[in-house]
């Protein structure tokens, strides 16, 4: 989901010093023009999210190169870095939020296109990403005379950013955090001892501490969350999930998964939600007039979800058809753990009515 980016722009100080001498015979006036100095490219992170960053721009010390891009730099809720680049030269940044959090990765961006790794890299801008064995991701331009640039959320933590990232590292690693809003009451203070000792550390340790010891776990933690699939079946097969969220239902597809793979698509605490799962097992020869096969659901379990041809997302689930979607029925899944792992086989599947999904 697309993030807000806070520009706050730097100011520089122009004094003009002047000085009077006089003597006897004469009075002379002498000014002095100091030139602007501009202070260096702060990006800072009021998000509750631990950042990973990314920036396009020319390196300070390459004056007239052209722009690269690197990545990643992590950085903390609350905290600022120095990004060294040349001064009055196009810049932009991107970030996403780090794969230690639940839910998936969100993301700050604009509408500049450049090229980025999973794992820490340098990208040229005059080659293609697939060339560079890269993804393209969409940098924000930032003004190049601004001295401080903030990645912020619509709850706009500010200075108590820090604060909401240890409440959501608490979230993260399954504790008892209803709310997320930077301020340290009784409940965040309780909650956090609890967790120290839980793990057998001194509750007198440093934030940077905190944080390590919580990002470590949370990273644990998401291997028993969520859903997984395991695809132990003859032929590729195709899913989609649909959960409760806010402000609703909404139904997401497709993850495709070859045969004896397993993939994660859903990391989130399944504890008191509303999930379900829809299934198609592809055809081995179509041109022949084989169709999909859709897995089993028992009547009695099943609810109705819309779904689409090719990757979706639908937050309505009434008259499918006549928004250009498909009505599905999903099988729940068991809401009393934290996570699930579903494996798949033949067995699990029978003829389907509708063919050609799942693309």
């Amino acid at each position: 989901m697309g993030k807000n980016i806070r520009h706050m722009k730097g100011f520089v100080l122009s004094a003009i010093t002047a000085c009077s001498m006089s003597t006897a015979s004469f009075a002379q006036e002498i000014i002095t023009n100091e030139q602007p100095v501009q202070p260096p490219w702060q990006v800072c992170n009021e998000t509750s999210f631990v950042l990973n960053i990314a920036i396009a721009g020319v390196p300070e010390g390459q004056t007239g190169k052209p722009i690269s891009v690197w990545g990643w730099q992590i950085l903390r809720p609350g905290r600022c870095q120095v990004v060294e680049v040349e001064k009055g030269t196009p810049r932009f940044a991107y970030a996403q939020s780090a794969r230690l959090h639940q839910g998936g990765i969100r993301e700050w961006k604009g509408r500049f296109e450049y090229c980025v790794a999973r794992n820490d890299f340098t990208a040229k801008t005059d080659m293609s990403c697939e060339l560079q064995n890269m993804t393209s991701a969409k940098f924000l331009q930032i003004v190049p005379t601004e001295s401080r640039t903030a990645f912020v959320e619509p709850e706009d933590f500010g200075r108590y950013a820090e604060t909401a990232g240890l409440q959501r590292l608490l979230r993260d690693n399954n504790y008892d955090i209803k709310r997320i809003d930077g301020r340290s009451g009784k409940r965040t203070t309780k909650t956090m001892v609890k967790f120290l000792k839980d793990h057998e550390l001194e509750k007198s340790i440093s934030v940077d501490a905190q944080f390590d010891v919580l990002e470590k776990y949370a990273l644990e933690t998401q291997k028993n969350i969520g859903v997984q699939f395991c695809n132990k079946s003859t032929a590729k097969i195709w899913t989609a999930l649909a959960f409760k969220n806010n402000t609703g239902y909404e139904a997401r597809g497709w993850w495709p998964i070859e045969k004896g793979s397993c993939i994660h698509p859903f990391v989130e605490n399944l504890k008191g939600r509303d999930v379900h799962y829809y299934v198609r097992q592809e055809a081995a020869n179509v041109a022949s007039g084989a169709t999909d096969l859709i897995i089993r659901v028992p009547s009695e379990k099943a609810k109705s979800f819309c779904i689409g041809p090719s990757k979706f997302s639908s937050l309505h689930h009434e008259f499918c058809q006549d928004r250009g979607y498909v009505e599905a029925k999903f099988m729940p899944v068991a809401a009393d753990k934290t996570g699930v792992k579903i494996t798949l086989t033949d067995a699990d599947f029978s003829g389907a009515v509708v063919s050609g999904l799942r693309q």
